[in-house]
Order: structure tokens, then sequence, then C-alpha cells
């Protein structure tokens, strides 16, 4: 098989990431946004990409989406990730959203404003 020059740049690219994440021992992270439409309040949290829950209280619970360290929002967006990237928040043992490169925006319960406290954030690659 022949390899031009631009199939080759991109092999060495995705051998380059890929080692770059590795290297360093640590999973790659998903940025996702939580939104409050109703506060106007948004925040940014890079969550790792290992397939651990990680609590939305301990990731957003300091953040402009917490009020009194009540974390509450009405939407969540993937807004930094990798092409097989996954993300789901549950809540109250139900799945409120679930993202990746096709979906990188959903409401949660109807554009409401959820109180995210007990909930929880899991991302995968």
């Amino acid at each position: 098989m022949k390899l031009t020059g631009t199939t080759a740049l991109i092999l060495a690219c995705l051998s380059t990431a890929t080692l770059a994440d590795s290297s360093n021992g640590k999973p790659p992270t998903a940025t996702i946004q939580l939104t409050n439409d109703q506060s106007g309040a948004n925040a940014n949290v890079a969550v790792p990409e290992d397939g651990k829950k990680y609590s939305i209280k301990s990731l957003w619970g300091k953040t402009a989406v917490a009020k009194n360290g009540v974390v509450q929002a009405t939407s969540a967006q993937l807004v930094a990730f990798q092409q097989d990237t996954e993300c789901k928040i549950f809540g109250d043992d139900k799945l409120y959203v679930e993202l990746d490169a096709r979906k990188t925006w959903a409401q949660l319960k109807g554009g409401k404003v959820v109180n995210l406290d007990r909930a929880y954030v899991v991302c995968d690659d």
C-alpha cells in the first residue's frame, strides 16, 4: 500500500497526539459547559475521559453556575472533545443528557432549572 504525503502526515499527527496523552499518564479530558439560562451563568470544566463517575458538585460547585454552593443548570454543552468522546450526566438514578461529537448540546428536563448537586458526569473516549 502506498502512502501519500498527506496520509503520512495525518497518521504522524494522530500517533503524536496519542503518545502525548499516554506519556503523561493522564487520560484526555472533555470540556463541558453547564449553563443556567435563568440566571445567565455558565461555566466550563474539564472532565477526565476515564469512564469514572465525577460529582457535578465537586466539579462545578465553586463556579458561576453554583449559587450558595448549589449547582443549577438548564443545559449542557460539550465544548472541547475528541471525535470519540462520550459524556453522560446522570441524576436521581436517570440519564439527564448524553453528549458526543454528533450531539454537543442538550437541555436538561426541557430547559427547566435543575439542581445537580446529587448528579454526576461520566466521560469516556
